[in-house]
């Protein structure tokens, strides 16, 4: 299971996203599975993708090396399987995925790509030919839960000094 990598989650993706907005796709660096992979390592300082990672440098070489460790044919086979792998929980119903989250849309094109959840809850998030590409949340397919785990509160912040209370606030109304 994923656990947070520090307290003010939305603050590490918020950095990740700023870091990589004028960022270009590149296949094994920073395609849509790597990105998405990415931010979650942002935030939890797990890396889902590691068995993936410099395996490939093009389109074909990523669906051998999808086939080659998973067994199956897709961009959204792959992300099942890293997140199975670290016990990241399925949505059922995939549009109620929360910021941050990986999750599968179907592009223009109609080819399944992997994103994550944008700060402001109504988007995907993915990399293109410039940079970030935003789709509709209502384009999601398929959802996982990163589980972050609450794990340390420091005893002197309660109630409205909670940190996690005033990220919350900070956020909220944030659009990229």
């Amino acid at each position: 299971m994923l656990t947070k990598k520090e307290h003010h989650l939305e603050l590490h993706l918020d950095q990740f996203l700023m870091d990589r907005e004028s960022t270009a796709f590149s296949w094994g660096s920073n395609d849509c599975a790597l990105f998405a992979a990415d931010a979650i390592q942002a935030q939890t300082g797990v890396d889902i993708a590691e068995k993936f990672r410099g395996r490939y440098r093009t389109e074909l070489g990523a669906m051998k090396t999808i086939k080659k460790i998973t067994g199956g044919s897709t961009v959204a086979d792959a992300a099942a399987y890293c997140a199975t792998k670290h016990g990241m929980t399925e949505y059922e119903h995939p549009k109620m995925a929360k910021r941050g989250e990986l999750v599968i849309v179907r592009n223009a094109d109609g080819n399944e790509i992997a994103g994550i959840v944008a700060l402001n809850g109504r988007h995907v998030l993915s990399p293109g030919e410039t940079g970030l590409v935003r789709f509709s949340i209502l384009d999601v397919t398929r959802a996982w839960s990163i589980s972050v785990v609450h794990d340390w509160i420091p005893p002197k912040w309660h109630g409205d000094h909670d940190p996690a209370i005033h990220t919350h606030k900070l956020f909220q109304g944030f659009t990229r």
